[in-house]
């Protein structure tokens, strides 16, 4: 079981801009070997921490926002069965169990129908206690009409996000050359995401989400994100706030429940803050997107 570190953070983080970010690049950028890069990858794959690399289509291509909804139980359900039950509504993408009864559920629609309905599924839930609601901030890309050349090759990918380009094309039946052209458009384009599905609560380390509200009238977004990750830049892996809100999740990961305790309170701590509060995950269960759901179709709808 790979021990995670700051080295492996910043692999994450590249490979989750860009799963097909070549493993020189990220060697160069970061002054190590192509080789111990792509075995530090290897370790973090055998371990389940890298799932899989996944493509799907950009926000953009298909119109749809991100909402995080956080949500109560009364502690009775069975968890895996409240999930998939709660996951039977189109949109829900991952659902995070905690220990002592909350979930964070991140979901996609496309419009107000859709959220309405998957909004009225969870909270109509038997044991769904509270909840609450956040639109989320996040990159849109782009909207564009793709080619069926450009399909054939994002077909292949449907299989492996990082399949190599001589795969690519003697699968597609195409040169490598035009592979290669066509994925530096497709990259371009903004239209297409090509990402990590990712469990970072593997290993001894404890991974946790910090929960936090403070006072617009004493701090904006952009202030309190700078301050986090100012002291905390290697504990914490993503901070994501709300659209409409002040108010923000955060991934962490730190050596043990004391170290997560002394860095909770200090957050406290901050005058700006008015709520910060950790929850220790549990395995998420992960869901098709939207935008995969809809980059499938695409290529099944062009005969490919």
């Amino acid at each position: 079981m790979p021990q995670l570190d700051t080295i492996d953070k910043k692999i994450l983080t590249i490979l989750s801009r860009d799963c097909r970010t070549p493993y020189r690049e990220i060697a160069k950028s970061l002054g190590m070997s192509a080789t111990t890069i792509k075995s530090r990858v290897d370790d973090l794959v055998e371990a389940g921490i890298i799932i899989g690399f996944i493509v799907e289509f950009s926000h953009a291509m298909i119109n749809s926002e991100v909402m995080l909804v956080w949500l109560t139980t009364d502690n009775k359900e069975d968890q895996e069965r409240f999930a998939q039950e709660i996951a039977k509504t189109r949109g829900i993408r991952q659902i995070v169990p905690f220990y002592g009864g909350d979930y964070l559920i991140f979901l996609e629609y496309c419009n107000s129908h859709e959220l309405a309905k998957i909004s009225m599924a969870i909270k109509s839930n038997v044991h769904v206690s509270a909840t609450e609601m956040h639109t989320l901030i996040g990159p849109l890309g782009q909207k564009t009409t793709l080619s069926n050349l450009q399909l054939r090759v994002l077909k292949e990918l449907l299989v492996d996000a990082r399949m190599e380009i001589s795969d690519i094309a003697r699968r597609s039946g195409l040169t490598v050359r035009i592979v290669r052209r066509t994925l530096r458009e497709l990259k371009e384009s903004e239209s297409i995401r090509f990402s990590l599905l990712l469990r970072p609560n593997v290993g001894n380390r404890v991974t946790f989400l910090l929960k936090l509200r403070w006072n617009p009238k004493q701090a904006d977004k952009d202030e309190i994100v700078e301050l986090l990750v100012k002291d905390y830049a290697d504990e914490f892996w993503t901070i994501t706030p709300s659209a409409s809100d002040s108010f923000l999740i955060g991934i962490a990961i730190v050596d043990n429940l004391n170290q997560m305790d002394a860095m909770t309170s200090k957050i406290r701590s901050i005058p700006s803050v008015t709520y910060a509060e950790a929850f220790i995950y549990r395995p998420p269960y992960n869901f098709t997107s939207l935008e995969r759901l809809a980059l499938e179709e695409a290529v099944q709808e062009a005969g490919l």
